[in-house]
């Protein structure tokens, strides 16, 4: 028994260190409840008398990590969507959990923009932020035409992230559909679920990124 407790000893502390190489957050913490569970072994056979205080620390971080696993499986479960929101979420969304994707799309609206229509004008404040779905945005600066946004793209994607009013005019070039949110709504619920915000923050900051390289090839035509 003691020599089973031994390893059982050298294996939680091996797991720990290989928790290190774990990137995958549901690995991580069955890991965590094994190299736990080994440490509960452990206090209660080697010492004279079983350590409780360890022993009950590591039941805790147990219980823990069982909590977040439920929540993970719960989050990762099969839930219905529209043909749309189905679409969107596996060509754009998949970085997040479907349960995600249903929270941040629970609190947007489909828009229906007609040719010619202003989505944004440039210095003036922007409420809103549109995912085009499907369409085509004419963006000008200063009545001159820098770009064209697609399936797929953000308008208002500048003003969400930087609280400051539009740097540019967004006008549907055709009959545009939007999913659009509330820009005051949407970062309440951000600042309510972490992950979200970081999902959210990177597809915007690449959009804007790739702007402002595509702005620098033109200004160096």
């Amino acid at each position: 028994m003691v020599n089973i407790a031994v390893l059982a000893g050298h294996l939680a502390f091996g797991l720990i260190a290989f928790s290190f190489l774990v990137k995958d957050i549901l690995y991580l913490r069955l890991v965590s409840i094994l190299a736990s569970l080994f440490s509960v072994f452990y206090n209660w056979v080697i010492p004279a008398e079983p350590m409780w205080l360890a022993i009950n620390w590591n039941i805790i971080f147990v219980a823990v990590n069982l909590y977040h696993i439920a929540v993970i499986i719960y989050e990762k479960r099969p839930v219905h969507m529209s043909p749309k929101h189905k679409e969107l979420y596996e060509t754009m969304f998949k970085g997040m959990t479907p349960v995600e994707f249903l929270k941040i799309t629970k609190i947007a609206d489909w828009t229906h923009f007609k040719s010619g229509e202003f989505i944004t004008q440039q210095h003036h404040n922007v409420p809103t932020l549109n995912l085009i779905y499907n369409g085509t945005v004419d963006v000008t600066v200063d009545s001159k035409k820098v770009a064209e946004l697609k399936d797929g793209q953000f308008v208002g994607e500048m003003s969400f992230l930087t609280e400051k009013p539009a740097t540019a005019t967004c006008r549907a070039k055709h009959n545009t559909e939007c999913l659009t949110w509330e820009q005051q709504g949407f970062k309440e619920l951000l600042k309510r679920n972490p992950s979200l915000y970081f999902s959210i923050q990177s597809l915007l900051s690449a959009q804007v990124s790739e702007a402002l390289v595509s702005s620098s090839k033109h200004k160096g035509e």
